[in-house]
């Protein structure tokens, strides 16, 4: 990413992080917001959730073998499938992030 793209990218980040900051202090719904601001809700939301994805604390969980019920390795669809405690299935395909793993084991592990 060029250094003109990356401040870029920074400006609509942080324009984004103030329309939000500002909202959180209101009690308007966000889409009075957004009509108040002349900013598109769709919008509004993928920033917001965006936003909240990165300031999440990375943290690892221990998850014991008692908790899974089965693990089920299918060759033929490449992913991984994980059932947990009768509640839960997660399917891993291949190439999966392990950030976006790691935050969902921190989920489940709260349960």
């Amino acid at each position: 990413m060029s250094e003109q793209s990356k401040k870029a990218n920074q400006k609509l980040s942080q324009f984004w992080e103030n329309h939000i900051k500002e909202w959180s202090q209101t009690k308007l719904t966000q889409n009075a917001y957004c009509r108040n601001n002349n900013l598109r809700p769709n919008q509004f939301t993928y920033w917001k959730n965006k936003l909240k994805q990165q300031n999440l604390p990375v943290e690892f969980v221990q998850v014991t073998s008692n908790h899974f019920e089965e693990v089920i390795n299918r060759p033929s669809s490449n992913t991984l499938r994980l059932n947990i405690k009768s509640e839960f299935q997660i399917e891993i395909p291949d190439g999966f992030s392990q950030t976006t793993l790691e935050q969902v084991l921190q989920i489940v592990g709260q349960f």
